[in-house]
């Protein structure tokens, strides 16, 4: 499955979207809070697929493409 986290700024309430097969997209409000990002989502996805969305978003090692997309950030896995 890929993965685009989609940094909104402004308010945004996080959420979920399957635009595509195989495809996740998550909205996240830009300054949110990794711990809480990380709490809200725990309720809807299962563990191995939101650490991957808290790795892309929040490690600035991890291998990803940053696309700047009106008043989004979108940021897409590059491996």
């Amino acid at each position: 499955m890929r993965i685009e986290v989609h940094l909104v700024r402004g308010d945004a309430v996080t959420g979920f979207e399957f635009p595509e097969p195989g495809l996740l997209k998550v909205r996240i409000q830009m300054g949110r809070a990794e711990e809480e990002v990380r709490n809200h989502c725990s309720k809807v996805i299962e563990p191995s697929i939101l650490d991957r969305v808290i790795k892309l978003w929040s490690d600035e090692n991890h291998p990803k493409l940053m696309i700047e997309s009106g008043r989004d950030l979108i940021i897409r896995e590059s491996a």
